[in-house]
């Protein structure tokens, strides 16, 4: 199942490096919405500066139809609202019918006109006999179009606000190629729990509360249709960074950059301090485990291996229904505005079992978490117990959080697809004399 899952991403990141459409603009995507009606538009960059906007005819007007059906156009305008260019998208004419009407030889009769212009068929516009259907059909589109861009984006000058998200998503991707360096960095010289909690908190904080929830395995699924245009720049950048540092290192996302990922194990952290304290007061034996420690949770971490499948069955699922995408509780969690009673019913469960078991979206739920569990099978560099120095002490099992660290064949290795990278195994039994990393090193 995992390598199904594999196989089914890479052919659809192939499919879109290989068949992303060229564009001849650098440009911007932005939108305005009338009486609850989103018209999208996109405006044209040269050296960061608008230059023209275009449209697609099909979201700016009525649904008019030609002899033939329905024709989509992307329509050209000059910043004050004049056509400067039109290009046909979609038709159904005949080819005797569009070779009259949708040739460039007749579309050139609409440039430089804008909204104060007749457009009448017969006057400044020329009519063409034997398709007056056809061509009264796309005099009609241009015309609504022409007068809706000129009333809802030109007078209001909403273009001017939208030439500012290029800039802006520029610096998140600056910001969060840092955060990811620092993770790197952090990782590899296994600086303290202090270090990456204030990482994941800051993650929280950018992906979570500015970036509305971080990277979505919808995000995945979806990834050709980002590069449609220059303002996805900082989600393309993070599907890249987060699938780069899994081949290369394993889960690094999921330990130290997702804001869910960090929500849960404070959550859980917060818990346990409490808990110790409660029971220091009542002068209990605190043991060592920075996980759970009930019966009953101990009980049921004997069943891991199979809880762990959950995650690859939900994630299939998810690829072939993407509509179950809604049962990620992130994008709750962090875009109130998607919340309903049931929704919010849901958050609350979720939020629940993440205080009585650690990161348990992450280890048995998530479908991204499968993916990135999936490619890590493959990553460079990774985490391996030293097995001459290893005194059996179970140090390194109790603590930590995803239980990735097993027996198998009497040897205790560490499961590269549930390993995090939080390190916490590193730093209570000694990275030289347990915990060593290692290069190109096989289990």
């Amino acid at each position: 199942m995992k390598k199904i899952i594999l196989i089914t991403i890479l052919l659809n990141l192939c499919n879109c490096v290989f068949n992303q459409e060229l564009f001849e603009e650098n440009f911007v995507s932005s939108s305005v919405v009338v009486n609850g009606k989103i018209y999208p538009y996109y405006i044209v960059l040269e050296n960061n500066q608008p230059t023209s906007i275009f449209i697609e005819s099909v979201y700016w007007t009525d649904k008019i139809y030609g002899y033939g059906g329905p024709i989509n156009l992307q329509i050209y305008y000059t910043l004050d609202g004049k056509i400067k260019k039109i290009k046909v998208l979609e038709h159904s004419e005949t080819q005797n019918y569009a070779s009259k009407v949708l040739s460039e030889d007749h579309l050139k009769q609409y440039y430089n006109k804008n909204s104060t212009d007749k457009f009448v068929l017969g006057e400044d516009i020329k009519s063409v006999t034997g398709a007056t259907i056809t061509a009264s059909a796309l005099n009609e589109i241009i015309y609504q179009a022409t007068q809706n861009v000129n009333r809802y984006i030109f007078n209001k000058q909403n273009f001017k606000k939208a030439t500012k998200i290029y800039s802006k998503e520029l610096l998140k991707t600056v910001v969060l190629f840092l955060i990811y360096t620092v993770s790197i960095v952090t990782f590899l010289l296994n600086a303290s729990q202090v270090v990456r909690y204030a990482i994941l908190v800051l993650n929280i904080v950018f992906l979570g509360m500015i970036y509305s929830g971080g990277l979505s395995f919808s995000h995945i699924l979806n990834i050709k249709n980002f590069f449609t245009t220059s303002s996805n720049i900082f989600i393309i950048v993070l599907i890249i960074l987060s699938l780069l540092t899994t081949i290369i290192f394993g889960r690094l996302y999921c330990g130290w950059l997702c804001p869910f990922g960090a929500v849960s194990e404070i959550l859980f952290e917060i818990k346990r301090f409490f808990e110790r304290k409660y029971k220091k007061t009542l002068g209990k034996e605190i043991e060592l485990e920075f996980v759970e420690d009930t019966k009953l949770i101990k009980h049921l971490r004997n069943f891991e291996k199979y809880f762990r499948y959950i995650k690859y069955i939900f994630a299939t699922c998810v690829f072939v229904f993407p509509m179950l995408i809604i049962f990620e509780p992130f994008q709750y969690l962090f875009n109130p505005y998607k919340m309903t009673l049931l929704k919010f019913l849901y958050l609350i469960i979720i939020l629940i079992f993440c205080l009585l078991f650690i990161r348990v979206w992450c280890r048995y739920l998530c479908p991204l978490g499968a993916l990135f569990a999936v490619i890590s099978k493959l990553s460079i560099f990774r985490l391996k117990i030293n097995e001459e120095n290893c005194l059996g002490c179970e140090i390194c099992q109790n603590v930590c959080p995803t239980n990735a660290i097993v027996v198998k064949n009497k040897k205790r290795i560490i499961l590269t697809t549930e390993c995090i990278l939080c390190n916490k195994c590193r730093q209570q039994c000694g990275p030289k004399n347990i915990i060593q990393t290692n290069y190109f090193l096989k289990k």
